[in-house]
């Protein structure tokens, strides 16, 4: 009885907390200590937020000497000239073979790939609400040159929160480009966090 009476003085439920929604496959294996001579690479990027996103990911690497004290971040001072002999990033894309290619060309034993992608305009205008939109996706790569065994494979996604509840449009007074930048720096974050742990 006494319990029907506290639920039945119970004020309204409380109201919905909106939850960053955030995603990392990271495996749990470590990155092995033989890998001691990385060459990062990543697509060049019309989006500045992504251009930028990248050189923060390259700069996390260098950080990574902190936790292995022989790794080597292979001096990429000539790689403009390889690129343009292999066609390196044609159309934007980074493939595989080709970092691997350019990796042995500068003497590295792995080659580190990352990979931003992220919603388009159109997913913007076809969304409901903000987390309805495709995510922001980074992924990473340690691929061995020699062997093209890929040691280390991590995927980070990040939704855009909801700042209110019910459904939006296109014509809402609602900053997407800021709502995109968060996503894409909690996705971020969280990259140079499972790439400290797999070096530890």
């Amino acid at each position: 009885m006494l319990a029907i009476g506290v639920v039945g003085c119970r004020s309204a439920a409380a109201p919905v907390v909106q939850t960053t929604s955030l995603l990392s496959a990271r495996p749990a294996m470590t990155v092995p200590a033989d890998v001691t001579r990385i060459a990062v690479f990543y697509p060049r990027s019309s989006n500045p937020d992504y251009s930028e996103a990248y050189r923060r990911l390259e700069g996390a690497v260098f950080q990574l000497k902190g936790y292995r004290s022989t790794l080597r971040i292979v001096d990429r001072f000539h790689l403009p000239t390889i690129m343009t002999e292999l066609r390196f990033q044609s159309g934007g894309a980074v493939s595989d073979d080709s970092a691997l290619r350019i990796g042995q060309l500068l003497g590295a034993d792995s080659v580190l790939l990352y990979s931003i992608d992220g919603p388009t305009l159109r997913d913007r205008f076809m969304a409901q609400r903000p987390s309805h939109i495709r995510p922001i996706t980074v992924t990473t790569k340690i691929i061995r040159v020699e062997s093209a065994e890929v040691v280390y494979h991590n995927v980070v996604t990040a939704k855009m929160d909801d700042p209110g509840f019910g459904d939006w449009s296109p014509a809402d007074n609602m900053d997407y480009h800021q709502l995109s930048r968060d996503a894409l720096e909690r996705s971020i974050h969280q990259t140079m966090v499972d790439l400290q742990r797999a070096f530890e």
